[in-house]
């Protein structure tokens, strides 16, 4: 009769539960999650405000700022100087370049002369042959320098100098530029976590850096001419993913310090210019070192190669590429866990 009675006293949707779960009839206490109308739509109102944060962060990061003036002038300057070399002084191949004994003659002319002059000889079958794999060996050298010394000029001016600048300039003030302006506070009193807002402001800013680096990369390479497409071919996704790093490194950067700009720019030439280009193990603490090596392993049938392997000690491709993609996640992962427990007590 009790059964009886407290089946009568159910309601209808008490009913609807037992007949689910007939474990719940007898009044033991379960643990099951619901899925309740009202949480669906509590997701999708705080994707909604995901989404437009992230939309309003990509406008914002639309207007001209001092360190993005900066960057775009080092494109021009960089952009310019690539077209002098490479239209007013013959180019960066060995065409063109004098040879040591015999000055009047480049080394376009000496194998075009070698060429006439192997043609016009009468010899034997046998060392036809040979004359012939020393010329083509020799043209072929020649034909691709220009790949080489222009890889040089990318590893001097855009990986150790460029690429961190430019990087800097829109990831720095993701957040900094918000903690600067005062509007900090109002992003942290939005019905976000704060892990979501600190993800949020990277992705918006993602295709900003990814178009200055790359698509700068891309002008310097118009600009070089005949190697420069094969340089783009060889070397877009080393680009690619460092600026992937160094923005997750630099957007970090911008929520830890006051003044991120400054301590950016102190990375960029202590950790990046001097000593990622020191022999030994040190270097490998910098980005660009993985960004190289990446280069180096795309570009090994062009002879690109560190001067000295034995001591700049390089990794293979395939290691720098997991090696960057596991820097950006990794300090993705650490500056949303800082930011959501950063207090920011100077904003009082």
């Amino acid at each position: 009769m009790e059964t009886g009675h407290a089946k009568v006293g159910m309601t209808g949707r008490e009913e609807g539960r037992a007949a689910a779960h007939p474990s719940l009839a007898d009044g033991s206490p379960r643990t099951f999650v619901s899925w309740s109308p009202g949480l669906l739509v509590s997701w999708s109102r705080s994707l909604r405000a995901w989404c437009y944060l992230v939309w309003l962060s990509f406008r914002r990061q639309a207007r001209v700022r001092q360190m993005v003036g900066i960057a775009l002038a080092l494109l021009v300057v960089a952009v310019g100087w690539i077209a002098v070399q490479s239209t007013l002084r013959g180019g960066f191949g060995m065409q063109h370049w004098r040879t040591p004994r015999r000055a009047p003659l480049t080394y376009g002319q000496w194998a075009g002369e070698l060429e006439l002059r192997l043609s016009a000889a009468p010899l034997a079958p046998g060392a036809n042959a040979v004359q012939q794999g020393i010329l083509g060996a020799c043209q072929a050298v020649i034909a691709r320098s220009d790949v080489l010394h222009f890889s040089q000029v990318i590893f001097a001016l855009f990986i150790s100098f460029l690429l961190p600048i430019w990087s800097l300039s829109f990831a720095t003030d993701a957040l900094g530029g918000e903690r600067e302006g005062g509007n900090l506070i109002w992003l942290l009193t939005r019905p976000l976590p704060r892990s979501a807002i600190y993800l949020a402001k990277f992705v918006a800013l993602l295709p900003w850096s990814l178009a200055l680096n790359v698509g700068g990369f891309g002008l310097m390479c118009l600009a070089a001419g005949r190697p420069g497409p094969v340089a783009f071919a060889l070397y877009w996704p080393a680009v690619l993913w460092s600026t992937l790093a160094f923005t997750a490194l630099f957007h970090l950067m911008g929520a830890s310090f006051p003044r991120p700009a400054i301590v950016a720019l102190v990375y960029a030439f202590f950790l990046e210019m001097i000593l990622g280009n020191m022999p030994g193990y040190m270097k490998r603490v910098s980005i660009g070192f993985y960004a190289r090596c990446m280069m180096f392993d795309a570009a090994q049938e062009y002879g690109v190669q560190p001067e000295k392997p034995s001591v700049y000690l390089p990794v293979d491709g395939a290691t720098a590429y997991w090696v960057l993609i596991g820097l950006t996640a990794g300090l993705l992962a650490l500056g949303m866990y800082l930011f959501a427990r950063k207090e920011y007590q100077d904003l009082t």
